[in-house]
């Protein structure tokens, strides 16, 4: 083999991370094999080779106060053998992980969890939220990219009343005790502690009032504690006008193709 196939995924990771803010590589002792940490406040992605299952695998986990990283939560896993693999099997692991570090979702949630490190901000905004939803709901996505497109912007009101309500509708009422229901009242729990004033409102008096009463006594029991304290009170103003979005100068029409 003509060339290092871990330093040619290492370098490739770091060239893009080194442009969202991450620093340069550094070696990382693990017992599976090589490995490498890329680290930003407290974030981190990892490149690890397993000799042993003779694989590439990208990783991401949070630092702690202490730096050091915890869990490592796996992104992806190619094979490789490292005595006969050759460099386009190598290009190919390349492509795959910068894809998954380049996505959009990704990204933005690096840069949030950067920002709450930092103290700069320690709100989460609707858009973080519907960005979530899309992950739990792939069929959100055609809607999502329509209001781009359309309107330049997401109406985030009208978008969660159209299209997200009736998907978080239909996934509680008929499958209550799946394990997608569960992480929808984790994800409404987060996004309550974590949001901004816009962001919770749409929580209590879009989702929370919108859900059939059916359907919101079964989410309710999947609930924690910190939303239970104020969905009751955000029901009872149910049928009540709440301000709605303010209207804003029209813009010039989104044409492009958007992106992932």
């Amino acid at each position: 083999m003509d060339f290092n196939p871990f330093q040619l995924i290492q370098t490739a990771l770091g060239a893009e991370l080194a442009n969202q803010g991450f620093k340069e590589p550094e070696p990382l002792e693990d017992p599976e094999g090589q490995a490498a940490i890329f680290a930003a406040e407290q974030v981190a992605y990892s490149l690890l080779y397993d000799r042993k299952k003779k694989s590439f695998l990208l990783r991401s986990t949070n630092l702690g106060e202490d730096g050091k990283p915890g869990d490592w939560r796996t992104l992806s896993t190619w094979l490789f053998d490292a005595d006969s693999g050759d460099r386009s099997d190598a290009e190919s692991i390349v492509n795959d992980f910068l894809e998954i570090i380049r996505g959009p979702k990704r990204v933005e949630m690096v840069q949030q969890q950067r920002k709450r490190a930092k103290g700069e901000d320690r709100n989460v905004d609707p858009m973080f939220f519907v960005n979530r939803l899309v992950s739990l709901f792939p069929d959100l996505k055609g809607p999502l990219n329509e209001e781009k497109i359309v309107y330049g912007r997401v109406r985030y009101i009208t978008f969660m009343k159209q299209h997200a309500l009736p998907e978080m509708e239909s996934l509680i009422r008929d499958y209550p005790d799946s394990e997608p229901a569960k992480k929808l009242a984790e994800l409404l729990e987060d996004m309550y502690k974590s949001g901004d004033l816009d962001l919770r409102s749409i929580v209590t008096y879009v989702v929370i009032d919108g859900l059939s009463k059916e359907s919101f006594d079964k989410l309710f029991a999947l609930m924690g504690e910190e939303l239970k304290k104020v969905a009751k009170p955000a029901r009872r103003l149910i049928g009540r006008n709440i301000k709605p979005e303010k209207k804003k100068k029209p813009g010039k029409k989104v044409e492009a193709r958007l992106g992932k």
